[in-house]
């Protein structure tokens, strides 16, 4: 074998010792640091909120509960919303650690094209750097239509009291001109009259029902439907439930319109109090 060849030879048989010598005699291996921002100082409690299908209405709102969680103070440079639709209302903008706060978002569902909506709001806050969240507002605007508001009516009479008069707006989302033909009641305790039709400042029409309800009513609990007639095809009958509580039936001890389950609220200010009587009797 030549020389060059056992040369070779012993450098090979040598090497796995020379790479052990270099592991097992070098440094002692240094620690990585890593290092983890700061998290931010608001915590909301919940980034979306999913209305789902709402009903009709003049303004739909999300709210947005937060809190401080950081070391320091924090102060709410803006909140920015995706459109001109979305309106967003804060009540204070500087929070001290551990502060609670809420930012309010409104649409009015009635200027906005029916449909699934996903509208947000960018919130810029120091804390102190400046940092930037995301609140979406999710929503599904109806079809517009023709309404009564209110749409139901309780009215409570106990002996000796005044006629009440209520009113009811016929409405239409839809921007159509229409003429209600004719009312009419399920019973003669209550009297309609057609008002006057009008159109807002956005093209919407309307036009009021006027009722009035005697006074003396009949004992207990009266339930009489109140049928609007328009010219419509789409809408041609509009029906208002409306439930007449009278005097207490006997044994009934003042209790039947404060237990009532019609699912109509009672209206305070259609309540008519008891009349007084001249003093002195």
């Amino acid at each position: 074998m030549s020389t060059s060849a056992r040369l070779g030879a012993l450098v090979m048989s040598l090497t796995p010792l020379i790479w052990s010598v270099v592991v097992h005699s070098g440094a002692a291996p240094v620690p990585m640091s890593i290092s983890v921002p700061p998290r931010p100082a608001l915590a909301f409690r919940q980034y979306a909120v999913d209305l789902g299908a709402i009903q009709p209405t003049s303004e739909a709102r999300a709210t947005f509960v937060f809190t401080n969680r950081g070391t320091s103070a924090v102060d709410i440079q803006n909140v920015t919303p995706s459109c001109s639709c979305l309106v967003p209302r804060l009540d204070q903008k500087h929070f001290e650690p551990g502060e609670e706060g809420r930012i309010v978002l409104r649409v009015q569902p009635a200027s906005e094209s029916p449909g699934r909506k996903e509208l947000f709001a960018d919130v810029v806050y120091n804390d102190p750097e400046l940092r930037q969240v995301r609140l979406t507002f999710k929503l599904d605007i109806p079809q517009r239509m023709m309404t009564v508001s209110p749409p139901a009516l309780m009215v409570y009479h106990p002996s000796g009291s005044d006629s009440t008069t209520a009113t009811f707006t016929v409405s239409d989302g839809r921007k159509r001109r229409f003429e209600i033909l004719e009312v009419e009641a399920t019973s003669d305790l209550v009297t309609p009259v057609i008002g006057e039709r009008s159109v807002s400042p956005q093209g919407e029409w309307s036009q009021t029902v006027q009722i009035t309800v005697p006074g003396e009513l009949p004992p207990g609990k009266n339930q009489v439907l109140l049928r609007i007639h328009t010219d419509d095809e789409d809408f041609a009958e509009l029906r208002v439930p409306l439930v007449l509580q009278g005097p207490s039936l006997p044994g009934a001890a003042d209790e039947d319109h404060e237990h009532n389950h019609f699912p109509i609220p009672l209206q305070p200010s259609l309540t008519a109090p008891p009349r007084k009587t001249a003093s002195g009797s």
